[in-house]
């Protein structure tokens, strides 16, 4: 089992309630990153996920880093899951899912759009064979419109939604996440979804016997940028590349260098929160300015007056070793936060104390580090139990177990590739 490292204190003993989504089965046949961690965001709260795998084609078991033959990205995404293998391209794998799923209140998939009606599983079949179930189809375009059937992966998200356009330097080139930005965000507003109808359902709110909800990789990047559209339509702002300043928002924001050639970030939205680091800074005639109310004049002269406003926190940064600075911010409360590596995050008391850490077993690695359950709920425990298992641990279990295939029947299934 897992254990937990720094979890809520209140959360030390037995919670006198079941995790949030205890009962709630899912059946997770997503075979790319996003599919795959929002059916985990599930198995976190308490849902019973089995992932189905194909019998021998995974990419995600094959992305760096590897430790030897396991990838890292496995060992979160499939974490807390029973797996099972299933070629679904194959008329015996097809009745086997559809089987399957009509004992699951939740099915994810991630595949372009239209490859599950090809092989006899979309969710007309689903219906036909007594499903009743939520079906969460993440795909690159979505379900629908003149894209569908293209292929994307996150990074075709980025580019799309509006985000890589708005990041990197002003007189630089657009640049793109370093991490699985559209995909995790397009996750979680998966997750979000199949929480919605599950609620619907359980008010018992009229629905469908397979509800799908259809979520695109660069819509939920989309969703969140809060100002791009309405700029647009009306004010016809195009924004331009801010690099790390957001100026133009009326947002003191930027990263500065110490002394010392550490990194740091302020943060500071409205005139109270402005005041605080023009204080931590001793500039005492912008904090008059400040006072007088200079952040209700124009647009321009509230720009002007940041512009200002930055360029004296970066050279006044440049004159003093860390430590002062952070001193000084703390002593104002400004909103100040040193740029953290993952060494720093291993090491932090706060992650530590939100139990955001946490050490999982996994049967080849031995205990792995990795992110705790999100969000935390201080009634309840949420425990990871393993990391992504092996392929097919779970095989014997639920096709025996639970399907009631007969030692014989199981073989030949083993030996023509179905399983």
């Amino acid at each position: 089992g897992a254990r937990m490292s720094g979890a809520f204190e209140e959360n030390d003993g037995a919670s006198p309630y079941p995790p949030l989504l205890a009962g709630v089965r899912v059946l997770d046949i997503s075979h790319q990153y996003s599919g795959a961690l929002a059916a985990s965001l599930l198995a976190d709260l308490g849902a019973e996920v089995v992932a189905v795998e194909h019998p021998s084609r995974v990419a995600i078991r094959t992305m760096l880093p590897r430790k030897g033959e396991e990838s890292l990205w496995w060992k979160v995404v499939g974490r807390g899951k029973r797996d099972i293998t299933l070629n679904l391209n194959s008329d015996e794998g097809r009745a086997i899912l559809l089987g399957l799923a009509k004992d699951f209140d939740v099915l994810i998939e991630n595949f372009r759009p239209g490859t599950l009606e090809k092989w006899g599983l979309g969710p007309a079949e689903l219906e036909a064979s007594g499903c009743r179930l939520v079906m969460l189809r993440i795909s690159g375009f979505g379900q629908t419109g003149p894209l569908r059937g293209k292929p994307g992966f996150g990074t075709i998200a980025e580019a799309m939604s509006g985000f890589a356009y708005l990041n990197g330097e002003e007189d630089g080139s657009p640049i793109f996440p370093s991490t699985t930005l559209a995909d995790g965000v397009a996750a979680v507003f998966g997750a979000f979804g199949v929480a919605a109808a599950l609620a619907s359902r359980h008010k018992g709110n009229p629905a469908p016997p397979v509800e799908v909800v259809d979520m695109a990789l660069f819509e939920g990047l989309f969703r969140i940028i809060p100002t791009q559209v309405p700029g647009f339509d009306q004010l016809g702002l195009v924004p331009r590349r801010p690099g790390n300043k957001l100026t133009s928002h009326g947002v003191l924001r930027n990263l500065y260098a110490t002394r010392d050639s550490r990194y740091f970030v302020v943060s500071a939205v409205g005139g109270a929160a402005i005041r605080r680091i023009v204080c931590a800074i001793g500039a005492d005639d912008l904090v008059a300015e400040i006072d007088a109310d200079v952040m209700v004049q124009s647009p321009d002269r509230i720009l002007a007056f940041l512009d200002e406003c930055d360029g004296r926190v970066a050279d006044w940064a440049l004159q003093h070793d860390f430590d002062f600075v952070e001193k000084r911010m703390h002593e104002f409360d400004a909103v100040f936060q040193r740029i953290y590596n993952v060494e720093d995050i291993v090491s932090d008391e706060h992650y530590g104390a939100r139990g955001d850490l946490v050490r999982v077993w996994d049967d080849v690695l031995g205990e792995v580090l990795m992110q705790g359950v999100v969000p935390k709920f201080h009634s309840r425990r949420h425990e990871v139990g393993w990391a992504g298992p092996r392929r097919g641990r779970d095989n014997e279990e639920i096709y025996k177990g639970q399907l009631g295939l007969t030692d014989p029947e199981y073989q030949r299934l083993r030996d023509e590739h179905v399983i």
